[in-house]
């Protein structure tokens, strides 16, 4: 269960974060807005990926660099096209992976098979170069962020970087 006042501090500091730097969001949803979204797609979304849509912004500039998604906007140039990261038909479906996979040379997985890179996430922004990120919904590692690459696909903590070897 998420701690909610360390959520709620969090948002907080990113909020003054970004109003600071003068970034301008798009308007933060409304909790029926998001409502929507999950009945939709029969998910509940993170806690805190929520909050930051409710009560900071809801897209607009990044980072990442080319800026993030609106709730439920396709990376259409992703693998598999507009069509599976607009309808989301695997979203409900849990997320596999808990650890890094690059099956640049036909490596396999003992979590999941790259069919399953589209289950239970949702996209939030692109790095360029084919590096998009995702909030994960489902799974294991609900509430985590993880960059899915050509051939790679990675957890971002804070102890890693975006621009993650094995991606190009």
């Amino acid at each position: 269960m998420p701690n909610t006042a360390a959520i709620s501090d969090r948002v907080l500091r990113i909020a003054k974060k970004v109003r600071d730097r003068g970034i301008r969001l798009g308007a933060p949803l409304s909790d029926e807005d998001v409502r929507r979204f999950e009945r939709r797609h029969g998910v509940s979304l993170p806690e805190g990926f929520r909050s930051f849509l409710t009560q900071i912004g809801n897209g607009g500039p990044g980072p990442p660099a080319y800026g993030l998604a609106a709730l439920g906007e396709p990376a259409r140039d992703m693998r598999g096209g507009a069509k599976v990261w607009s309808e989301l038909p695997h979203v409900r479906e849990p997320f596999p992976f808990t650890k890094p996979w690059v099956w640049e040379e036909g490596e396999a997985s003992d979590e999941g098979t790259s069919d399953q890179i589209h289950h239970g996430c949702v996209y939030v922004g692109n790095d360029g170069c084919g590096m998009y990120w995702h909030v994960i919904v489902t799974g294991p590692e609900r509430g985590n962020v993880w960059m899915i690459c050509g051939d790679t696909l990675t957890p971002r903590t804070s102890s890693m970087s975006p621009r993650v070897t094995g991606c190009r």
